[in-house]
């Protein structure tokens, strides 16, 4: 399964019950075959192991976690390593192993049994309302849809952003098999945008950049070196920024 959407939860304690409320709308949508979502309210630990059954290469995690930020704030944030003691690490597993979890108890636990996919980003809320009761609070009622609408994006833009990586990584093992040449800058510099789109997900000069790769290639700018398996990522690439640029256009949608 290449994308996961994982819900954390703690069932009826109020905000901290807002990733339930989150998938369940989103189990409402077609997100496509490559799409699995999971419910995470048992244990971090539990989770994990499921991450390792599953093996996605991306994780996306909704739910609360307490930041000391305004109340009711959403943010979306990238993952890539934790800065965590192995001390730390013992306490986080023993922690989950009474059946507890968070997103940052998760994050901990994953990262330190090296289970966390190449690709992980959360999409929390700062809760307002903790402790036992079904009602959560209306800022958390009213981030559902903003909360549903940023897990969208991120399983909406997961292949395109995969296969990036997958160029990138192939340009860093056999970069000096391509002669260097207008095309392979302009990809160079489409690939440093869509790394941006990852990280903040903001989507800068990805389409000029898209654009100038396109205008390259059909003058036949592309240099020495360059095989089938490069013509079929470089064009796939081209497709997927295509297929997605009318659809990141579009108004969020509830």
């Amino acid at each position: 399964m290449s994308i996961i959407v994982g819900a954390v939860s703690q069932l009826y304690q109020g905000d901290l019950d807002v990733g339930r409320h989150v998938l369940e709308e989103l189990a409402r949508d077609d997100l496509g075959d490559n799409v699995s979502l999971e419910d995470f309210h048992y244990g971090a630990v539990a989770v994990t192991q499921r991450l390792e059954e599953l093996d996605p290469y991306t994780l996306v995690i909704v739910g609360p976690e307490e930041r000391d930020r305004e109340p009711g704030t959403v943010e979306r944030r990238r993952i890539d390593s934790l800065d965590i003691d192995p001390a730390d690490v013992q306490v986080a597993i023993g922690d989950a192993g009474t059946g507890y979890v968070t997103v940052g108890l998760l994050l901990e636990v994953a990262w330190g049994l090296e289970a966390l996919p190449p690709r992980t980003v959360t999409i929390e809320l700062e809760p307002v309302l903790v402790g036992p009761g079904e009602e959560m609070s209306a800022e958390a009622r009213a981030a559902v849809p903003q909360l549903a609408d940023l897990v969208r994006a991120e399983v909406r833009r997961a292949p395109l952003l995969e296969l990036a990586d997958r160029i990138r990584g192939r340009l860093e093992v056999e970069g000096d098999r391509l002669e260097p040449s207008p095309a392979v800058e302009a990809l160079e510099a489409l690939l440093d945008e869509l790394e941006i789109v990852d990280r903040e997900g903001r989507w800068g000069r990805t389409f000029a950049e898209r654009d100038r790769l396109k205008l390259r290639i059909s003058m036949g700018e592309t240099g020495e070196g360059m095989d089938q398996l490069d013509w079929g990522m470089w064009w796939g690439l081209i497709e997927e920024i295509d297929r997605i640029q009318p659809l990141e256009s579009q108004p969020p949608y509830h």
